[in-house]
């Protein structure tokens, strides 16, 4: 479990900082798209794996909604769909990487 932890924090971390360079971009008035694509789709994955590996070890209580585990969950997907889908980022992901 420890490990996993210490997995989770690495990861909340270079999605902070994902975020902070599309804000810096922006703030200076650089290109900041595909940044932005990056820091968005990178958190709302790490965010829904992370919530499943707390579901997974919360076992059945992970589903009740006596837990705010549960919510939890719910509240990491719908952030893979709004404001452009994980999949709509990758495409402008993609189309900067290849110009």
């Amino acid at each position: 479990m420890a490990w996993k932890w210490r997995q989770q924090v690495a990861v909340e971390e270079a999605a902070r900082l994902l975020t902070y360079r599309a804000a810096y971009n922006k703030s200076n008035n650089l290109p900041y798209a595909k940044e932005a694509a990056m820091a968005k789709m990178f958190a709302s994955d790490a965010a829904m794996a992370v919530t499943t590996d707390a579901v997974q070890i919360f076992g059945g209580y992970g589903y009740s909604r006596e837990y705010p585990v549960e919510r939890f969950m719910r509240d990491a997907k719908i952030t893979q769909i709004y404001e452009g889908t994980n999949q709509a980022q990758r495409m402008v992901i993609a189309g900067h990487i290849l110009r």
